[in-house]
């Protein structure tokens, strides 16, 4: 009787590539989902690292944080890098902090504004009054950097109220109060000193705006830092859900 012929089982040529082409995507679309995660656990500390940055700006001036050392001097709202003078002695009034974006550019820069009392002055005007009166300025040689974490960048600035691209926000506590006055304004170049102008437009003062940042990639949506124009750290929140109309100022 003869012997049955044992065939062995394997895969075809067509079979084994339908296996690896099959198996190659299902890699490529893991390690796309996992660079997506990334990217926007990445983009969310990005934005809550700058929510978390600009309240604390709301907590310092509150509680009169000083950053100036025995190295600068301030006289009648004069500031000196080149003579000394023992913190504390100063007769000029710290009141808040300028903060300003610039767009495309990962470096927020921040400044110290101080004042000073007038010889007369009215303590029964509105705040926005009395911050006017002091003659409030910026500290522009001693200037400090933030950096939105993960290369996130402004994109794109919006004032509610008039659509203006105003990439300033500059917060003054009232000399009476604790009460913090927010302006936004728009700087094209040269930070400003004097700041006079600035707040005593009434265009300016406690206006919504937005200051919106994108990822270092620019793939996801944007989000926006929104300031509300009220005077405490709850005026400033990160949104993710921003859309190119809510950064389109001009």
């Amino acid at each position: 009787m003869p012997m049955a012929v044992s065939r062995q089982a394997g895969f075809t040529i067509v079979e084994v590539t339908l296996f690896l082409a099959i198996t190659g995507m299902l890699f490529l679309i893991a390690v796309l989902g996992t660079g997506n995660t990334i990217r926007n656990v990445r983009f969310t500390d990005s934005g809550r690292s700058l929510e978390s940055f600009i309240q604390k700006q709301y907590d310092d001036i509150i509680n009169g944080v000083n950053t100036r050392d025995n190295q600068i001097s301030c006289t009648s709202g004069t500031i000196s890098t080149s003579t000394s003078q023992e913190v504390g002695t100063s007769n000029c009034l710290l009141m808040g902090k300028l903060i300003v974006f610039w767009q495309n550019n990962s470096n927020i820069s921040y400044y110290d504004v101080i004042g000073t009392e007038p010889s007369t002055v009215n303590y029964a005007q509105t705040d926005e009054d009395l911050i006017t009166s002091f003659r409030p300025k910026a500290v522009t040689a001693s200037e400090s950097k933030y950096s939105v974490t993960w290369g996130a960048y402004p994109s794109g600035f919006k004032r509610l109220s008039d659509s203006s691209a105003t990439n300033a926000l500059l917060l003054v506590r009232s000399p009476k109060s604790t009460r913090i006055v927010s302006y936004t304004f728009k700087i094209a170049a040269t930070v400003p000193e004097d700041l006079t102008s600035t707040v005593s437009t009434e265009a300016n003062q406690s206006q919504e705006t937005n200051f919106c940042i994108k990822s270092a990639d620019g793939l996801t949506v944007p989000a926006r830092l929104y300031i509300s124009g009220g005077s405490s750290q709850s005026s400033a929140s990160i949104i993710f859900d921003a859309s190119e109309s809510d950064c389109d100022g001009v």
